[in-house]
């Protein structure tokens, strides 16, 4: 599985989205500024015009105006120029900014633009086919580095002089125009990054559950190799013939043979019991079983097996819970063999059970290594065991974790849960929910 792949195909996709998703807002944001300077600069023009006109009929004393030259066209910018051109170098007449935007305001306002601009005189810096420009008067100051600029409109015949407009807040149509787009975009980029995350985050369990699987087989081979060498010798001895004469030394082979087949039998069963829950086809038969007797013998079982100092207590204030005896005897031996396993060099348990409202309580403590609260949060899964098992195998811990996966699946199909609470270095507490009603079982 190529998930480093995945990865980078997905993160490239990603910022791939992201730019794309930026370039289509900056040209939307472009498209609607220039819109609206478009619209500013035809009102202005038109203010440019009526300015002008005024301005011609005071200061020619009813003498047609004679206008330079026309550039080749009829158009309003044109005549605009054509006029101020000749009122400036014929009658010493410039245009009144102030003038200007008391027009610019009245057309803004039936245009619906927002009317806090600034008229500019500009100046051509450098030759006539240069666009740089130097502001050489304005109407007022609020003109800032934010405001949008509308397309300079000539006064002078030779392009030396022109006016805009400043928009000095177009904000307020900008947010009004554009907060739909950017709603759904900011929604598709929401929902894209939920969809990138939960990838990722996928693709990483993946490669945990890969990991852990792969962990997992070799914990299992080793784990089952040595009862498979045990079962081995002793048919070879056997075979050979060479305790024929010797019967309390073959019955001992004998036994270790049956021992270790009686094992892995078990093991092989736990994982196909564990199958069976998963895939929700395992029958329980529940009914009202006397516990004390069952817990006395596992806990005879485990001193009696047990290769250590071993102590184990009970306080059973509960001794009759609905379950199934054959499963919940079983995952109660995992708990005890899970505590015997995990222990020091002497070893204490306390068994106990007690009532709530809704389920009984068994508790397994022990005074054993403990775990992480890392520990904890993966000790139920099913390969949750070999993410940490060569670390326990090398503090002498075998088996491959189906233990307490085992405990968490049949307490699932009993209707309750198990939990844990431990202490590193000092302790492990499991406890068991077992419904006291009858739940949908497996």
């Amino acid at each position: 599985m190529h998930t480093g792949k995945y990865k980078y195909v997905s993160i490239v996709s990603a910022i791939a989205v992201l730019l794309l998703l930026g370039l289509y807002m900056w040209m939307t944001y472009r498209s609607v500024t220039k819109d609206i300077t478009e619209r500013a600069d035809n009102q202005l023009t038109w203010a440019m015009f009526y300015e002008s006109y005024s301005r011609a009929e005071n200061v020619t004393e009813n003498d047609t105006l004679s206008l330079p030259e026309t550039r080749g066209n009829l158009s309003l910018a044109s005549s605009v120029e054509g006029m101020n051109d000749a009122l400036s170098r014929k009658y010493h007449s410039e245009i009144s900014l102030d003038t200007v935007a008391l027009y610019v305001d009245s057309l803004l306002s039936v245009a619906r633009i927002n009317r806090d601009v600034t008229v500019q005189e500009l100046r051509r810096e450098g030759g006539k086919d240069r666009e740089d420009f130097k502001v050489v008067r304005q109407n007022n100051d609020r003109s800032t580095s934010w405001s949008l600029l509308t397309k300079p409109i000539s006064i002078r015949r030779d392009q030396s002089r022109a006016i805009r407009l400043a928009l000095n807040n177009p904000y307020p149509e900008l947010g009004r125009r554009l907060s739909p787009l950017f709603l759904i975009s900011a929604i598709i980029l929401g929902f894209f990054a939920i969809i990138i995350i939960q990838l990722l985050r996928f693709i990483t369990e993946q490669e945990q559950i890969a990991e852990l699987r792969n962990d997992f087989s070799y914990a299992m081979v080793h784990d089952m190799k040595s009862p498979l060498s045990s079962i081995i010798m002793g048919a070879h001895f056997l075979h050979s013939g060479k305790v024929d004469d010797k019967p309390q030394i073959k019955e001992k082979y004998y036994s270790i043979i049956e021992e270790e087949a009686e094992h892995l039998l078990a093991l092989v069963n736990k994982l196909l019991t564990i199958s069976k829950l998963e895939n929700k086809k395992l029958i329980l038969n529940k009914w009202d079983i006397h516990i004390e007797p069952i817990i006395n013998d596992l806990v005879e079982k485990a001193k009696a097996k047990a290769t250590k100092p071993i102590e184990i207590t009970t306080r059973l204030e509960v001794k009759n819970v609905l379950a199934d005896e054959q499963y919940m005897t079983e995952a109660i031996a995992n708990l005890i063999d899970n505590a015997i396993k995990y222990s020091k060099d002497e070893i204490k348990i306390e068994i106990k059970t007690f009532d709530t409202d809704k389920n009984v309580l068994l508790k397994v403590r022990d005074n054993g290594i403990g775990m992480t609260k890392e520990e904890q949060q993966v000790i139920f899964d099913k390969f949750g065991r070999a993410a940490i098992h060569e670390k326990n195998r090398k503090g002498g811990v075998s088996g491959f974790g189906l233990g307490l996966n085992y405990v968490d699946q049949v307490m699932q199909a009993h209707g309750g849960k198990v939990t844990v609470s431990s202490e590193k270095d000092k302790y492990s507490e499991f406890t068991l929910y077992i419904p006291k009603t009858t739940h949908q079982t497996h």
